[in-house]
């Protein structure tokens, strides 16, 4: 097997692992060093939502790597996993949160996503977090980012939401990139309000890439409504004219998953651009915007239209920018989410 094919081999089987909502994962063993399956805040929900399975069915990290190890014998595959955990942390949140994958209907279709909750709540009504991930196609919300970015915010007091969107791997359906597919982030809106545990009076959006533009499309659905509180958008798309212009593959993307772009292209840009309707938006939705200057993959200045257009619109909003900052804020990763904390207690 060549070098490349090795790689590719290698990144889907990464994939499936980090995700990997199997049977096996799903029921509570002490004795293999499991956590418990279901905390009672999973229970009571809605007919159209429904548990698949604990995402996180390990009692530490030492469990979790065992598990690793035992299920991949590539060294380099258990090394890369062990680069996007940090066992202190992990030992710590698994304690204070609990995460299961869920199903729910959007359309009809069935949709997979994760549901991540604090353990010690009591019977305390919940604020929510609607977290919009990015990628395309086959991508999810996968073990690692429920660690890295679900979990602390859980541990902090809120319910938080994910959806996979569909056409991703364990989804229906098919994948417009910020198409029909905006309404599976809306359809995770109407079943948060209806959680027992939760606080329906403060919900928030935050996405991330893809799933920023995603949040800037589900604002504009619900513009006539109360439902969301704040949002939160990190290195998002704002103007896809520009990034066509800017990247030959995210024209060549664009046309591979948008329905109907070769003969309607000025309208389907214009769908998934919040800088040509930021008017039409709740101004009453503060914004907090993200992003590092030297983002390759979406430009800065995707958030720099985006902070004129709200500031000619009189909608309240901060900028955040990092010096040097890459897509994924590699080195601001402890900056970005303390911003995003204080942003969510003072605006929740």
């Amino acid at each position: 097997m060549n070098l490349i094919k090795r790689k590719v081999l290698l990144t889907i089987l990464y994939s499936a692992f980090c995700f990997n909502a199997s049977a096996t994962d799903s029921v509570s063993n002490k004795a293999k060093g499991e956590a418990p399956l279901v905390h009672q805040i999973f229970t009571q929900l809605p007919k159209t939502f429904s548990l698949k399975g604990n995402a996180l069915p390990f009692e530490n990290y030492r469990a979790w790597l065992a598990h690793a190890q035992s299920n991949n014998q590539d060294v380099a595959f258990v090394d890369r996993w062990q680069k996007g955990v940090n066992p202190n942390a992990f030992n710590t949140l698994i304690q204070q949160t609990s995460a299961q994958w869920i199903e729910y209907e959007s359309d009809g279709l069935k949709i997979s996503g994760v549901m991540v909750a604090p353990t010690n709540a009591g019977n305390k009504k919940l604020p929510v977090i609607i977290y919009n991930r990015g990628g395309n196609n086959k991508h999810n919300v996968g073990r690692i980012t429920v660690v890295d970015r679900l979990l602390p915010l859980a541990a902090q007091g809120y319910i938080v939401l994910a959806s996979n969107y569909r056409g991703s791997r364990f989804s229906e359906g098919e994948d417009e990139f910020g198409g029909k597919d905006v309404n599976d982030v809306v359809a995770l809106i109407d079943i948060a309000k209806q959680l027992p545990h939760a606080d329906s009076s403060k919900i928030a959006l935050y996405g991330v890439s893809r799933g920023g533009m995603m949040t800037w499309q589900a604002l504009r659905q619900l513009k006539a409504s109360n439902d969301i509180k704040t949002a939160i958008v990190v290195a998002g798309p704002t103007d896809l004219h520009y990034a066509i212009n800017r990247r030959s593959d995210m024209k060549a993307l664009l046309y591979k998953m948008v329905p109907d772009i070769e003969n309607n292209q000025e309208n389907a840009l214009n769908t998934r651009s919040a800088v040509k309707w930021a008017d039409e938006l709740n101004t009453k939705v503060p914004l907090l915007l993200i992003h590092g200057d030297a983002d390759v993959r979406v430009d800065v200045a995707h958030t720099k239209m985006a902070a004129e257009a709200l500031t000619k619109n009189k909608h309240p909003h901060k900028v955040v920018i990092y010096k040097n900052g890459d897509h994924g804020l590699s080195f601001y990763q402890k900056e970005m989410k303390a911003e995003i904390s204080s942003w969510l207690s003072s605006h929740m």
